[in-house]
């Protein structure tokens, strides 16, 4: 694991994450302090940057920095001059058409249902509401952690199936009216086999890969079995200890350990605000 250089602050209310104080994401970034990032990133799982100028072109060039760059699945959401920015709010203007999902969302890593789900993401907040479109992260690490021994036994070597077709009929409950899935997105993701409990591959720590909304069942087990050991996992994943609940102020950008935290999202009153959010995703 790379020795952390950067300065680092915790972020106030919350048990894991950090500040980072006074970093720019624009220009020649010295490889040193990239390298004290990545390791700042394993070690606190969140970081955070405040009043960060809005430029796509930079966040672009500085995620791929940190790995090759995956592309979102939903491409009509991406960003008209930088493909590798993923829109999300409802914001349609500039050549832009946002994904807006009006339904809840559910606790989540990104592109779970890929065979290798993304190592980050970096989201960014170019137009926030001042109430409400929240991001909510979930200590996976320590969760695990906090598990009884018994239970760790039991669920450690446990597969789940991870899968876009149940991801895409969670969200067609909650968010009625979206298309169907197409045939060719569904050839593209078939459904994966992911680890219930995976071990980061950079610090060796074990973490819970709980993605109730993604997940059609596990391995071995029938879907009513499936469905009560992942209900009883995420009660106790999502106690008060393992939460930091994001409030978005305009230029904040977070980055996030894909492969140590799950995130979900709050919604937001979409006839009086508007919210326009990008992201960038690290391919694992």
């Amino acid at each position: 694991m790379l020795a952390e250089t950067t300065a680092t602050r915790p972020i106030p209310g919350a048990s894991f994450g950090a500040e980072l104080p006074g970093w720019r994401i624009a220009g020649d970034v010295p490889e040193i302090a990239m390298d004290g990032f990545r390791a700042a990133l394993h070690r606190h799982r969140i970081l955070l940057l405040r009043s960060v100028p809005n430029n796509p072109g930079a966040l672009v060039a500085f995620s791929g920095r940190l790995g090759p760059l995956e592309l979102h699945s939903a491409s009509t959401a991406t960003h008209p001059v930088h493909p590798e920015v993923f829109c999300v709010g409802n914001y349609e203007a500039d050549g832009i058409r946002a994904n807006f999902a009006r339904g809840v969302e559910q606790w989540h890593a990104d592109s779970s249902f890929r065979s290798v789900p993304s190592a980050a993401s970096l989201f960014y907040g170019a137009i926030v509401p001042p109430v409400g479109g929240e991001t909510w992260f979930l200590d996976a690490t320590a969760t695990w952690m906090a598990l009884p021994a018994a239970m760790q036994a039991r669920i450690e070597g446990l597969t789940a199936i991870h899968d876009i077709a149940t991801l895409h009929a969670w969200n067609s409950r909650h968010t009625p009216g979206r298309p169907p899935l197409s045939e060719e997105t569904r050839r593209r993701f078939p459904p994966q086999p992911q680890p219930l409990v995976r071990v980061h591959p950079v610090t060796g720590a074990r973490s819970l890969f709980l993605c109730p909304a993604v997940i059609s069942h596990i391995e071995g087990m029938s879907l009513a079995a499936s469905a009560a050991l992942i209900e009883t996992l995420m009660a106790h994943a999502t106690e008060e200890r393992f939460l930091y609940r994001h409030a978005w102020q305009p230029g904040d950008l977070v980055a996030w350990d894909n492969r140590a935290v799950l995130h979900t999202a709050t919604l937001f009153d979409h006839t009086k605000y508007t919210r326009l959010m990008f992201r960038t995703m690290i391919a694992g």
